[in-house]
């Protein structure tokens, strides 16, 4: 959706955030950048100072693909900038803080109902399901993907064209503070915490210091607002006693308000079940996007969606890449849950594997489970235990802390037959490719930065054949 935010609107709002500007401001931008990798053309292009990069060394390159306006910090004013070239310059001596007040800004003027989704897992999920139903009613802009950090919030909010209805929201974060500074820019009206789990202890030490982060979500809202949250977790009622908003919560649980309800299979690879008077067919591998998909019509509900909107929002969402997508590769029924892993998530997808009818054998694929701090080991072991005891046929590791979940797995009574560990890749990947037959199921998992895609990469060349979705 191409925006439109006239410069000296941009001008006055940064003005109240100490900014200073230069050059004409007659005009107006139809996108923020800070990347030149990207599209920038009549973008205002923002220097961030990264701790790989420097956007400040790329300002003549960003001209050159069409930037119509810089932000760039007051230590470099004396740059030679060629103002024939831009129409306008904006200095400030921080250009992160100036982003992310020109979004709290503009937010404050688009003026829309903000939701906002945070949790251990299931947040991109979840916040799918949510402006896919509310687009039955209102106009949505949401988080693209999942821009959800400090830099992709405030780009999101400076991705609405004005007219909005509904802004929907992911946050997340891997240090204490971080979604209050968050919900401080995007001024949530409902907020929802899909669960409490094991990631980011690395940062966060605990799952009570993980519980405490999500918190600041919930204790953002203002007292007329709503947070929803999952009354089966163990932290519901420490979420709960956080907030001062109205809470509804979801769940299996007779105590939920939005409670789940005659679940059952539906086709191989799908669910079908009740959400009070919504009957959903949900196409997703899992039974954790049940969870997602009940938070997001709480959260749709207050804002008065229907259970038909319900219905037809959730089934007509589609699954991002990497995020639990099962494709046909040559007859093989491969689930690619690379994006990223940790415990809680690799529990559910392996249980949904293990739910699904298979002709042949079950292959689980793993990488390490990143960012899991002085747990890790531990975190690995106990997942390895887990991997060991549910019967799969094969079991194929890599990374440095798989090695102890491959160990332990081994050593389970109904330990896999077929189980190895690589330091390779592609020769993981050849391996696999040369034991599976067609009938084989194959769950591919792994945290983003073990980069597990290729693995279905190579899958796709040695069978010959496309991967074909089929969900």
């Amino acid at each position: 959706m191409e925006i439109r935010i006239e410069l000296r609107t941009i001008a006055d709002l940064l003005g109240n955030a100490g900014c200073d500007a230069t050059g004409d401001l007659d005009g107006s931008i139809e996108m923020v950048s800070i990347d030149t990798r990207g599209e920038c053309l009549n973008s205002l292009f923002v220097a961030l100072d990264g701790e790989n990069r420097d956007g400040h060394a790329y300002l003549d390159e960003a001209v050159e693909r069409g930037a119509r306006a810089l932000l760039v910090s007051k230590r470099y004013e004396k740059r030679a900038i060629d103002m024939d070239r831009v129409h306008a310059l904006f200095t400030a001596e921080d250009t992160l803080t100036a982003l992310q007040a020109l979004a709290a800004s503009y937010r404050a003027q688009v003026d829309p109902k903000v939701v906002a989704v945070t949790g251990s897992t299931g947040k991109t999920g979840t916040k799918d399901f949510i402006a896919s139903i509310l687009s039955k009613r209102f106009n949505v802009h949401s988080t693209p993907g999942n821009l959800n950090n400090h830099i992709g919030l405030p780009l999101t909010l400076l991705g609405m064209d004005g007219g909005e209805d509904v802004l929907v929201t992911e946050m997340g974060a891997n240090h204490k503070g971080e979604i209050e500074r968050l919900s401080q820019i995007a001024r949530p009206d409902i907020g929802v915490v899909t669960n409490i789990g094991p990631g980011h202890l690395e940062f966060f030490g605990s799952l009570e210091g993980v519980a405490a982060a999500k918190a600041e979500l919930i204790e953002s809202l203002p007292d007329n607002g709503t947070a929803i949250l999952p009354s089966d977790d163990e932290f519901y009622a420490f979420l709960r006693e956080k907030t001062g908003a109205s809470v509804v919560s979801f769940g299996f649980g007779d105590g939920a308000d939005w409670r789940i309800e005659n679940l059952a299979r539906y086709e191989n690879s799908s669910y079908r079940f009740t959400l009070k008077d919504a009957e959903i067919v949900l196409k997703r591998f899992g039974k954790h996007h049940v969870l997602n998909a009940t938070a997001a019509a709480a959260a749709c509900s207050v804002l008065g969606s229907s259970p038909d909107e319900i219905s037809d929002g959730i089934a007509g969402t589609r699954i991002p890449a990497g995020r639990g997508v099962a494709y046909d590769i040559g007859g093989v029924l491969l689930v690619d849950d690379s994006y990223n892993s940790n415990p809680a998530s690799l529990r559910a997808a392996v249980e949904a594997l293990m739910e699904i009818e298979v002709e042949g054998e079950r292959w689980l694929v793993l990488g390490d489970m990143l960012e899991l701090g002085e747990q890790s080991t531990e975190l690995h072991m106990e997942s390895g235990k887990m991997c060991g005891k549910v019967g799969v046929d094969g079991l194929l590791t890599i990374g440095e802390y798989t090695v102890e979940l491959n160990r332990v797995a081994a050593e389970q009574r109904k330990a896999p037959g077929k189980i190895s560990h690589f330091i390779d890749m592609e020769t993981l990947a050849v391996h696999l490719g040369e034991n599976l037959d067609e009938g084989d199921a194959v769950l591919v998992k792994g945290s983003r930065g073990m980069g597990m895609e290729r693995v279905i990469e190579v899958i796709e060349r040695l069978r010959n054949a496309e991967k074909r979705r089929v969900d």
